[in-house]
C-alpha cells in the first residue's frame, strides 16, 4: 500500500493508493504532479519516518511506499 502526505496551510491530506490497482496509482500520480506544478517538493519517507536521506524525488513512484510533500517556502 503507497501512502502520500501533502503538508498544506489548509490542514494535512493522506491520499491511499494499491500499487496493483492502476485507477488508484493514476489519482495518486495525477495529485503529485499538481502538486510538484505548484512548486511542492516531495520526499520518500523509510518506514521509520525519516526522509529518504533528504532526497527529493521528482516523478511519482507508486512502490515507494510513503511520499511526503511540502510546500514551498515563501520568504518576506
Amino acid at each position: 500500500m503507497g501512502e502520500m502526505k501533502i503538508l498544506s496551510s489548509e490542514g494535512d491530506t493522506k491520499i491511499s493508493w494499491n500499487p496493483d490497482k492502476d485507477k488508484e496509482v493514476e489519482i495518486a500520480r495525477d495529485k503529485f504532479n499538481e502538486m510538484i506544478k505548484k512548486g511542492f517538493k516531495a520526499f520518500r519517507v523509510d518506514d521509520k519516518g525519516k526522509k529518504d536521506g533528504n532526497r527529493i524525488i521528482h516523478e511519482f513512484l507508486p512502490f515507494a511506499g510513503t511520499i511526503l510533500l511540502v510546500p514551498p517556502i515563501v520568504g518576506g
